[in-house]
């Protein structure tokens, strides 16, 4: 198989600049979690909008997880690998990736979700582990596999395994590909882990099917692995320099967040793609794509002071706020990324209740103010872990509002509003809720940005439709 060529990554909103770059695109990869409507009850379906949309541009596709990583000692949620084989057939996909990460945590009582993509236990206990969910995903999936190399905002531990050293462990044991994108080992190396040479030094580059390209942010004295836009001239130099050494290479992706697509330039995008083609020359074709069998490496039999399961629950906890109270806990909250990781975990959580309750997120800040809305979030995030998905934490906290309402006037007509909105999204269909306070006039004011006054009240019936679908 000769090599796909350069493109973008899919997200909500970059639909318009897909379309005016599309004679340079040669492949787009998508996040199939972007595609899934995930209702409260946990149902998940696609939507088929958004994929006949993507169906019609040029080049190939490629399948990219977001949610259901495989670096921890938790299995993949075999109901999410099953959508994501099945779109990886749908789209003719020659390979899928997923994150070298872990986002589910169990305790003897429960599990949690952890809200963002934490990185592994970096021992041999770890790496084992981790090449044990890969292959558990990989042998459902009906295309090879690729894993990416994460951001790690924490400081390195003696005793564990480099970062180069863990992936290379993992993928030696596990027979994956890899995904290496480059912003996430820059940030690493500006973030005080080790430099990327050393990395690469280790890594088994003749495993690198994909390179990632994206743009961050300075936070709180770090190198967030944000997404935020155009990749730096640091970056560009780097891949310039990479890419012709990874002798496997079959694409290489701009990658933005939602949140950055507004501010993207399509101008700008389309000489990004330009410079990636020139930086990366054409080459002869390429073997047909095999992944490695896995290597029959032992159990590790020496005690190790790390247990991947222990890892996962202290540092898991400490990123949602709670503290387990355990020795490894202790010595974790000592590393100023913990701080990081909890600031990170909460913005992912407001953004995700902005996106999808608009208006009671705007009623709640019109009348508490900052200070108010500030304590109403910590209350709700010290009491409910984080979800998944933006639509299970929208249902999430609008019990959470509706169990112990604060004083806010017309909370619950906003509420189920707002809900009724996400329903109709989710569903595709029209849904009606019954109010007594003039829908018109909650809508009309508090998405001018303003508080009602006085909006009549009665009986109301109102029938919901999701805006953003065709006529």
């Amino acid at each position: 198989m000769t090599r796909l060529g350069v493109g973008l990554t899919y997200v909500p909103g970059l639909d318009h600049i897909l379309h005016e770059v599309a004679d340079l695109l040669d492949v787009v990869e998508i996040e199939p979690q972007s595609l899934w409507r995930v209702r409260g009850e946990g149902e998940i379906s696609v939507d088929e909008d958004v994929l006949g949309r993507l169906s019609d541009l040029p080049g190939a596709r490629l399948l990219h997880g977001v949610g259901n990583p495989v670096g921890g000692s938790c299995l993949p949620d075999p109901r999410h690998t099953a959508l994501f084989g099945e779109l990886a057939e749908r789209l003719h996909a020659p390979w899928a990736s997923e994150h070298l990460a872990f986002n589910r945590v169990a305790d003897r009582r429960s599990w949690f979700h952890t809200g963002f993509m934490l990185p592994p236990c970096q021992t041999e206990a770890g790496a084992h582990a981790a090449a044990r969910s890969i292959r558990t995903m990989a042998d459902a999936l009906p295309v090879p596999l690729a894993v990416e190399i994460g951001a790690n905002y924490l400081r390195p531990r003696p005793g564990d395994l480099s970062d180069g050293a863990f992936v290379r462990r993992v993928a030696e044991e596990s027979g994956c590909g890899l995904l290496l994108d480059l912003h996430n080992v820059l940030a690493n190396e500006r973030n005080g882990r080790g430099r990327v040479d050393d990395l690469l030094a280790d890594l088994p580059l003749d495993r690198v099917w994909e390179v990632h390209l994206a743009g961050g942010s300075e936070y709180r004295g770090y190198w967030l692995d944000s997404h935020s836009g155009l990749p730096d001239d640091d970056l560009l130099a780097l891949a310039d320099r990479i890419l012709p050494r990874l002798p496997a290479l079959r694409a290489v992706l701009f990658e933005v967040t939602p949140s950055a697509v507004p501010d993207l330039d399509v101008g700008a995008v389309r000489e990004l793609l330009v410079v990636m083609r020139e930086m990366w020359p054409l080459q002869t074709a390429l073997a047909r794509l095999s992944p490695p069998p896995p290597a029959d490496i032992p159990h590790p039999t020496r005690q190790e002071t790390t247990a991947p399961c222990d890892w996962e629950l202290a540092l898991g906890s400490l990123a949602v706020g709670r503290d387990p109270g355990t020795p490894l806990a202790q010595e974790l909250v000592t590393d100023p990324a913990i701080g990081l990781l909890r600031d990170l975990v909460a913005e992912f959580r407001g953004s995700a209740l902005t996106g999808t309750l608009r208006y009671t997120m705007r009623l709640l800040f019109l009348t508490l103010g900052p200070v108010g809305m500030g304590e109403l979030l910590s209350g709700y995030t010290r009491s409910c872990t984080p979800r998944l998905f933006a639509s299970e934490e929208a249902f999430a906290f609008a019990d959470h509002l509706l169990e112990a309402p604060p004083p806010v006037p017309w909370l619950t007509d906003v509420v189920q509003l707002d809900l009724g909105l996400l329903r109709a999204r989710l569903d595709g269909s029209p849904c009606t809720v019954d109010l007594r306070t003039d829908p018109t006039a909650l809508l009309t004011d508090l998405g001018a940005g303003r508080l009602p006054v006085e909006p009549p009240q009665g009986h109301f019936r109102v029938r919901l439709v999701d805006d953003a679908a065709p006529a």
